[in-house]
């Protein structure tokens, strides 16, 4: 396919890709996960204690530690807030965006590796991972890394090594799952003769990859285990490396929920825009031609294919199922449809260029929707916002349509969803986060009392958002609960919710002052009400930080 795109373009191309997801870095971390996660992460630094993590519920072992590893480090050097926290998700998106480039100049050629770079950067699967910084973008990284070591191991042998150490971080970034992924993607190619330059046989094709590496992977792994194992015995350890991860697909987790097999492939028409109808496009084409020749000869190039297929299946096993669980597959959809644009004619192309010039032009749609009925703004702001997202629109129809139309479809993907994507990460989100007041409030705590350990949360949900912001323990309390904290002088002020009678605290003896209100909203699972402006405040709860003391000795 003839190009007229440069070195230069390219790098804009990438730039632009994943740029919108800068604009979200200092938005304050969101309830729950990413909280409870950026609290661990607090709590690392400040005890110096890297393997034994902790939050405020004490010995933390819900999920390996690399994400938080990476967030204490951000904290050193930023200090305690959200851009230390959100900061290491966008360079874990730059690494999976950079181990496709290497997977797609190995599998074929640059503009391959460029072109699905790009669509990494530019999905809204990759998006979604920063400005809701979980595990799961750890794991896209590392996965990715050692897929792409593990194939420029076949011309550079050393590397083979350096892609089970980086296997054992992706073990460490989200569990068993980490090692699993580079399995399932690599292994049937491996098998097969097309993995080795001339003949060989299956045992010199399996060893090819170093199996022995693999002891690597568990001593790069083995440190953390070895810790947790210290803090919650042998519970703990097989709860990481089992109930976590492969003891979902048997329903041994104890998380349950009610979607059924087809969950990701529903999920995948949104997770994957704005490449997704070319995704299902080249999917169905490749169904079609092994139904029609009925066989599957070998190819390194189907790598991909496998990574996709495979991984798919098992994940639609589990049963318990969240969006996030797909993400990990970005880089393997990207690469597939990055083969499938070399595929395309030109009159095809122009086509589907179309297509994502209407995507484009829906954002206007959506602005405006956000505006009427969401969080309106003054028209300045309404002003500036609709020219970001319609600067995509401008671009396509200025520059791309003046490529030859395959250049052109390219430019339309990397730059489809750019603007919307800014929309949701510079306004929307913020907009949201202003119903959950922890960081306002909590400054105001460590203003108020600076020395205590705990911020009792009474008659209100705990958030572990407190807990970072407060930098001391939120835990949920009785009445009598927080008149034992007081006695012990471990707190002197706390968040007071609607949930409970006041009269309860003036029974334990306990009398307060309001220093501050806040409307708080759960926005980890935003409903309709709350997002139209028109019925947010029937959804709002009313949370109160008061200075507290016994009566008895104000």
């Amino acid at each position: 396919m003839a190009t007229c795109v440069t070195r230069t373009t390219w790098a804009i191309l990438l730039t632009a890709a994943i740029g919108p997801s800068v604009l979200g870095l200092s938005n304050e971390v969101q309830d729950v996960d990413p909280a409870q996660y950026a609290d661990v992460a607090r709590r690392m630094l400040e005890s110096g204690d890297w393997w034994h993590l902790k939050d405020q519920n004490g010995p933390f072992w819900n999920k390996p530690p690399l994400t938080m590893w990476l967030q204490a480090a951000g904290m050193a050097v930023f200090g305690v807030d959200a851009f230390a926290v959100r900061l290491p998700g966008l360079l874990f998106a730059v690494i999976t965006m950079v181990s496709t480039f290497f997977i797609g100049r190995t599998l074929a050629d640059e503009r391959r590796g460029l072109t699905a770079a790009v669509l990494v950067g530019a999905s809204l699967s990759t998006h979604l991972m920063v400005l809701d910084p979980k595990v799961d973008t750890a794991l896209t990284a590392m996965t990715s890394l050692a897929i792409a070591l593990m194939l420029e191991g076949r011309r550079r042998p050393v590397l083979r090594l350096l892609a089970w150490a980086v296997a054992g971080l992706a073990v460490l970034s989200k569990g068993p799952i980490g090692l699993g992924i580079p399995v399932l993607a690599l292994l049937p190619e491996v098998v097969r003769p097309s993995w080795s330059d001339g003949p060989s046989t299956l045992l010199r094709r399996l060893w090819s990859v170093w199996p022995f590496g693999l002891v690597l992977t568990a001593l790069v792994a083995l440190p953390f285990y070895a810790a947790t194992r210290d803090t919650t015995g042998d519970e703990g350890v097989l709860y990481l490396l089992w109930y976590q991860g492969f003891g979902r697909l048997w329903g041994q987790s104890g998380f349950l929920d009610d979607t059924t097999p087809l969950f990701f492939t529903h999920t995948a028409l949104w997770a994957f825009l704005p490449f997704a109808p070319l995704l299902g496009f080249s999917l169905g084409r490749r169904v079609v031609g092994f139904a029609t020749a009925r066989r599957l000869p070998g190819a390194l190039a189907r790598v991909p294919l496998w990574w996709f297929s495979l991984v798919f299946v098992v994940i639609s096993l589990s049963t318990y199922k969240l969006p996030q669980y797909l993400y990990p597959l970005t880089p393997a959809a990207a690469l597939l449809v990055a083969e499938e644009l070399e595929r395309l004619d030109d009159a095809l192309a122009s086509r589907w260029r179309w297509l994502l010039l209407g995507f484009a032009a829906a954002g206007a749609v959506f602005a405006a929707l956000v505006f009427s009925l969401g969080f309106p703004a003054s028209l300045p702001t309404v002003a500036l916002w609709a020219a970001v997202v319609l600067a995509p629109v401008v671009v396509l129809m200025a520059w791309a349509r003046r490529l030859p139309p395959a250049d052109g479809l390219v430019v339309s993907l990397a730059v489809g969803l750019g603007g919307v994507m800014a929309f949701v990460a510079g306004y929307v989100q913020p907009a949201t986060l202003e119903y959950q007041p922890a960081k306002e409030l909590c400054a105001l705590v460590r203003q108020a009392d600076p020395e205590s350990t705990l911020l009792p949360v009474v008659f209100a949900p705990p958030s572990f958002a407190y807990s970072f912001y407060a930098r001391r323990d939120a835990t949920y309390l009785m009445p009598d609960g927080l008149k034992a904290a007081l006695e012990a002088g471990r707190a002197k002020v706390a968040v007071l919710g609607p949930e409970g009678p006041v009269e309860m605290l003036a029974e334990q003896g306990i009398s307060f002052e309001v220093l501050g209100t806040y409307a708080s909203f759960g926005t980890s699972r935003p409903t309709q009400r709350f997002l139209l402006a028109s019925t947010r405040a029937e959804t709002l709860m009313e949370l109160k930080l008061v200075r507290v003391w016994l009566t008895a000795r104000p």
